[in-house]
């Protein structure tokens, strides 16, 4: 069965994120998801700029509903790392793994990057919007220099090129697949899956100025650090960030 995400594909965009803010507020019910074959100005977390050479790789933003409260959000983010995860495993990618919050990996380097954003209105969470940047026919030769021995694509992993309307597609049957789960059961599942890819679990990390070896990831998707002196400190830098927060009238 194909995915039940109704996929909309511009040949040219400046941001897919932005497109997918505006169908929300236009009304659109969705799931949704807006992918641009060139996208001139995506974005990363924190503002960064994402770095893409025009019509080799996947921009595409989720437009999401879930049934959960506000403070799940930064979950939504979790799971379309796994999403991800799932559907470079199906291509035959090797050596899949995530770093907090919501970067994927092979062999250590980034291949993908997820942006997630949240619209709560009172205390109920309107809609999220994932943004995914993935990496698949580029060559190292489309990255600056400075950028080689960090990033790879499908293509460097595998030696093949992937359509990228397919690559679409497999996304989203496995975010799908996954955005039903959260519908029936809740989001309780979703750092344990998670955690199973984690690259960094069990090593020392630096967060916000603490150093600590990376425990775990909490139930709303902190990352969990234990200090040198025994301290169990949660991290939350990774938690959606607002695009539209409303207080209740």
């Amino acid at each position: 069965m194909d995915h039940a995400i109704k996929l909309i594909v511009y040949e040219e965009a400046a941001s897919t994120q932005d497109i997918a803010r505006e169908l929300a507020q236009a009304g659109e019910q969705g799931p949704v998801a807006v992918m641009a074959l060139k996208q001139t100005a995506g974005r990363g977390r924190s503002g960064r700029s994402w770095i893409s050479p025009p019509g080799k790789n996947l921009a595409l933003s989720a437009l999401l509903r879930p049934k959960l409260a506000p403070r799940e959000a930064p979950l939504i983010g979790l799971l379309a790392s796994v999403a991800v995860a799932a559907a470079l495993d199906a291509k035959g990618v090797p050596s899949v793994s995530l770093k907090w919050p919501n970067d994927v990996l092979v062999d250590g380097k980034k291949i993908a990057g997820i942006l997630p954003e949240a619209s709560v209105k009172g205390d109920s969470l309107e809609f999220v919007i994932i943004g995914i940047g993935l990496n698949v026919n580029s060559r190292l030769s489309d990255f600056p220099p400075e950028l080689h021995d960090s990033v790879t694509s499908v293509l460097l992993a595998t030696g093949e090129e992937w359509d990228l309307r397919d690559a679409a597609r497999g996304l989203l049957r496995e975010m799908d697949a996954l955005h039903i789960r959260v519908n029936e059961e809740g989001c309780g599942f979703v750092p344990y899956f998670w955690e199973t890819r984690w690259a960094h679990k069990g090593r020392i990390l630096t967060r916000d100025g603490l150093e600590g070896r990376a425990e775990g990831i909490g139930p709303l998707g902190s990352l969990i650090l234990r200090t040198a002196d025994g301290r169990r400190v949660e991290i939350n830098s990774g938690q959606a960030e607002p695009i539209g927060v409303e207080t209740a009238s």
